[in-house]
This record gives C-alpha cells, sequence and structure tokens, in this order.
C-alpha cells in the first residue's frame, strides 16, 4: 500500500488544484457574461436616443 499518509497529501493537492481552476473558470464566466450584458445594455441604449431624439 506504501505511505497512506502521502498519498492522501496528494489527494488532497488534487482536490484543491481541481477547485481552485474550477473557481478560476467559473469567475472569467462570469465576467464575461457581464462584460456581454453591459455590451448589450449599452446597444440598448444608444438606440432609444437614436429613436427618440
Amino acid at each position: 500500500m506504501g505511505d497512506s499518509t502521502g498519498s492522501m497529501f496528494y489527494g488532497f493537492g488534487a482536490f484543491i488544484l481541481i477547485y481552485i481552476i474550477g473557481a478560476t473558470i467559473y469567475q472569467i464566466w462570469l465576467w464575461i457574461k457581464k462584460a456581454r450584458d453591459r455590451k448589450k445594455f449599452r446597444e440598448n441604449e444608444d438606440e432609444q436616443k437614436r429613436t427618440e431624439g
């Protein structure tokens, strides 16, 4: 079986690494989504100004 504490340490390290990578990808996705929504809002605002004025 080998050193079980060492293998548990590596398993825990792998779990933390996967968690951090997943959380980073999720935050990047939210940032992109927010930027896209902001752009759509600006385009709609400009379109409303053109039709009103």
